[in-house]
């Protein structure tokens, strides 16, 4: 392990060997307090769990709790007195939304937490900074069906000063203000997203916490293969080559923060904090509710692809915007400000 962005010269900080047999797998885990701190190897069991349900292991990763009672509500206990930093063993736990009780110095957390049949979790018990605990879900291993978009974009987002013209194929359709996009939004999904297009499609999204309340429409790819929002900066694009929200894997919708001087669709996004709710409106009339997890703001040029479009154990939400000082040069912002999320309701 070395600093990040080093050269592959840099003597590393820490380094382990570690010896897997063919077919094997082990998750490399970064443990201890700050002084302590090591690199521990866990054994990985990434069979198929029956069918309905979803192994789960917990990791004791909270340095503020020595020990941690971990259990679904309702269901089987995961985890009993495990201390920082030590791992439990599996459970299998039935699929669906469920509720997960942390409990640390007698002061007990629900979390909740979406698990998909089929998959192998592990649940990171983190301390949450806003005190406490709160949980990060690791996909470790899925079904066949992907829970991932089927094309993943590149690099960062431009959703702010000048837009991104959609490639795809369509521009004559998908781009400019208003039209088919707001007009059609069942068809403009069909056009960008092929067959993840139907009754479920996003339609409006609201994050009441800071004021957000705005038109869904599908978005795709640019001429450089990265995500493009839509022209019309009052509107949210829903990246139509990824799940729905709702569905599992991560569903991403992008927007505008400003565009001509005035504040756009996601201007108050980087005012979300941990615990706020955004809702989406389905086109069949349901909605589905996240929980804000975390806001990051990063570089473009070190946009997190992987934690954005990456597979879940569950249904998430990233809704991503501009950030950061404008580069007139450009036309645009130097950073992303990327909001993570995860369905409650």
């Amino acid at each position: 392990m070395r600093p990040a962005d080093s050269p592959g010269a840099t003597p590393p900080a820490l380094s382990l060997r570690v010896e897997v047999a063919a077919g094997e797998a082990r998750t490399l885990a970064l443990t201890g307090t700050f002084a302590d701190l090591g690199l521990q190897p866990l054994p990985d069991d990434l069979t198929p769990p029956d069918d309905g349900t979803a192994r789960v292991r917990v990791l004791a990763a909270a340095a503020g709790a020595p020990t941690v009672d971990v259990a679904v509500e309702g269901g089987p206990p995961l985890a009993a007195g495990l201390s920082f930093p030590a791992v439990s063993a599996a459970t299998a736990v039935p699929a669906g939304p469920v509720r997960v009780r942390l409990t640390a110095d007698d002061r007990a957390t629900t979390v909740p937490v979406d698990l998909v049949g089929g998959t192998v979790v592990s649940l990171l018990v983190l301390d949450s900074p806003d005190g406490g605990l709160t949980v990060r879900t690791v996909l470790d291993a899925s079904p066949a069906t992907p829970i991932a978009p089927d094309a993943v974009p590149v690099g960062g987002v431009a959703a702010g000063g000048l837009a991104a013209v959609e490639h795809d194929g369509r521009p004559g359709l998908l781009s400019g203000t208003g039209g088919l996009r707001a007009r059609f939004p069942l068809l403009a999904a069909a056009l960008a997203g092929g067959d993840r297009s139907g009754h479920a499609t996003p339609v409006r999204v609201r994050a009441p916490a800071v004021g957000i309340d705005a038109v869904v429409t599908a978005s795709g790819l640019d001429a450089a293969g990265a995500l493009a929002v839509p022209a019309d900066p009052s509107q949210a694009g829903w990246y139509a080559r990824g799940p729905r929200p709702g569905e599992p894997g991560p569903a991403v919708l992008a927007g505008h923060v400003d565009w001509a001087g005035r504040p756009a669709v996601f201007q108050g996004l980087h005012r979300l904090a941990p615990g706020n709710e955004v809702v989406v409106d389905r086109a069949d009339g349901s909605t589905v509710t996240f929980a804000v997890d975390r806001v990051v703001q990063v570089g473009k040029d070190d946009f997190p692809t992987g934690e954005v479009y990456g597979p879940t154990p569950g249904a998430e939400l990233r809704l991503i915007t501009c950030g950061g000082t404008f580069d007139r040069a450009t036309g645009s912002y130097t950073d992303n400000v990327v909001v993570f999320a995860r369905l409650i309701g």
